[in-house]
Parts: C-alpha cells; structure tokens; sequence
C-alpha cells in the first residue's frame, strides 16, 4: 500500500510538471484571435540623422502579424520600407537612421507620411514625422567621388557625340542634394553617345581604397526613362563602366603594361536608382598588352570612366547621373 501511495505521488508531480511546461495564454499567432491595435503608434528618439542620431516607432497588437512601415519624404519623394512579423513593434525592429530604401534621398527640414499596414488586414495607421537632417551618406567607410553640388569638377574630362547632351542640371530632381548631372542623345553613327573620365586625383575625398575587391563597392545613382528600341526590343540605353589601374604608381595609365576592369549593364527602368557594384564582380579583363598582373587592386585605381551607349539604329538614350562613392564592406544603401 505504501509503494502504491508514493506511486500515484510521483504521477502526479510528474503530470503537474507536464502542465506547466504548457503554453499559458493566447496563441499570438493563432488566425482565429481577433486583430488589434493594443496602444496608438508613437515615434520616438531624434530626426537628426546627420549626427548619426535614429528614430524608431512604437505599438503592439492582440497577435502576430506581418506589418510594413512606409516613409515617403513629402518634398524628395524619397522612400523609406521597413517591415516585419510581431505582435510589437519598437527600439528593436524599427530603428530608422534616416536612409533610403529607393532614392532619391531624403532632404534637410522635410515632413514626411508614414504609413503603417498589415499584409491580410485592411488596417492602416498614417501620421507625420518631420526629419530635422538628413543623414550623410559621405562617411568614414566611404569615398566621394563627386555629388554634383559644388558644380561639375573641369578636371573630370570627356567627350559627348555632336548633338548629344552632357550638362549640369542645378535646381531639383537630382539623386542627391539639388545638382545632377544630365547626360542624353541620339547618335546615328556610333555606339557612344558620350563619355567621363573621374581621375582619383580630383575625387572629392582623397582617402586610399583598401585593396580587398570583395569590401569594395562602386556607388552610383543613374536615371533613365527604360526606352526600348524598335529595331532590337531591348532598352536603348547601355551604361558602361571602366576602371583603370595604375599598376607601378607613376600617375598614368599604360594599355600596354596595366590592367583594366569593365562592366556593363542596360538602363531598363525609369526615375532614379542606386547601382552598388562589388569590385569583385567586375568580371570583364581587358588584360594589359604587353603585361599587367590581372589582379583586381582597387587601391590602384587611377581612373573610373563612365560611358553612355547605344545601338545605332535604337534611337535616343538617356542615363543622367549623380552621387559617384565608393563603399567600404557594403554598398551604400545596405
């Protein structure tokens, strides 16, 4: 009798235990909870992204859910997406440091909508921010080549076809701050409607480039109209890019002994974009004459070019842009 007393004993401390191991409350994820708003949407910290200050939002409902956050600068246009799936949202998976999800960026003193939703329910919270500066982009992990905003640098050289256009748009609508620069044409005859030449010596920060292809990201805001030929069906405009090593230092460029880095792609879209290339995926050689180590060694690099095409036959093409950087261990807008 008392073995079986100490018997059930243990039974039931063990079916207690087994109890309390058991989820108490709700299931924040169960479908058939009924969805809401616990406490209103609130925006906390500071607007002052240019001295590195954040912001984020705070509120929390009856169950999990998959929210987004849309920020859409009322002047720039700018958009800001930030998203996840919580019965909450706060410090932790809502800091905002004032970057861009799509460019162009945000500006200084600019209101801005926020709107916050859900994926399967109806629901949807607007209120304002206002953004007292904009974040610098131009960083301790970055290298400016050139943003516009100071006018174009008469040392950066070139050639444009007769006909075409490469100009300094100063006023709105840029990629960044208020300059951009416009480049367009149609050219008949050849391939290349136009071309610059941005010289390490004259980029704006001076600063070395570390010599790990894989860290090093070129940056830079294209804005084009997404035309599509007639005769081939592809985008008319083709965007190139070149880069020079200097592989001995002596200030130039040699074909014959140094290597050069090209990459290539179609401006298929309309408005602004940010394009962020890894050194390291600049797979086209164009391998030195008579020498050259093809190697990629950004800390080499004497010159970017960049080159506006099209076919002959497509018609006018069009890629203006703005904000040439260079990233360090990710691109500009990670």
């Amino acid at each position: 009798m008392k073995k079986l007393k100490f018997l059930l004993f243990v039974l039931t401390i063990f079916f207690i235990s087994c109890e309390k191991d058991k989820f108490e409350g709700p299931m924040l994820d169960n479908p058939n909870l009924e969805f809401a708003i616990l406490e209103p949407l609130d925006i906390l910290g500071s607007t002052d992204f240019s001295n590195n200050q954040n912001t984020y939002f705070k509120t929390s409902f009856s169950k999990q859910v998959d929210w987004k956050i849309k920020i859409k600068g009322l002047n720039s246009g700018s958009v800001k997406n930030i998203s996840g799936k919580s019965d909450f949202i706060d410090q932790s998976n809502s800091l905002w440091d004032g970057s861009s999800t799509k460019i162009p960026f945000f500006i200084g003193e600019e209101d801005c909508l926020v709107e916050l939703s859900f994926e399967i329910y109806d629901t949807i919270i607007e209120t304002v921010i206002n953004i007292q500066s904009p974040k610098l982009y131009d960083g301790a992990n970055t290298i400016l080549i050139t943003d516009f905003e100071n006018g174009f640098n008469p040392n950066f050289t070139g050639f444009f076809q007769a006909g075409c256009t490469k100009a300094l748009s100063i006023g709105g609508g840029a990629g960044q701050g208020v300059n951009f620069l416009q480049q367009f044409g149609t050219c008949d005859w050849d391939w290349l409607i136009g071309y610059v030449d941005y010289y390490s010596t004259y980029w704006w920060n001076q600063d070395d480039l570390v010599n790990d292809p894989a860290e090093v990201y070129f940056n830079i805001m294209i804005n084009g109209d997404s035309t599509i030929s007639q005769t081939s069906n592809v985008p008319n405009s083709l965007f190139k890019l070149e880069f020079y090593e200097d592989e001995n230092g002596d200030g130039y460029y040699d074909a014959n002994t140094e290597d050069r880095y090209d990459y290539e792609f179609d401006v298929d879209w309309n408005g602004w974009k940010m394009m962020s290339i890894c050194y390291n995926d600049v797979d086209k050689l164009v391998l030195a004459t008579n020498g050259g180590d093809g190697v990629r060694n950004p800390s080499k690099i004497s010159n970017v070019r960049t080159l506006l095409l099209a076919n002959p036959d497509s018609g006018p093409a069009k890629a203006d842009v703005d904000f040439l950087i260079w990233s360090i261990g990710s691109p500009i807008l990670n």
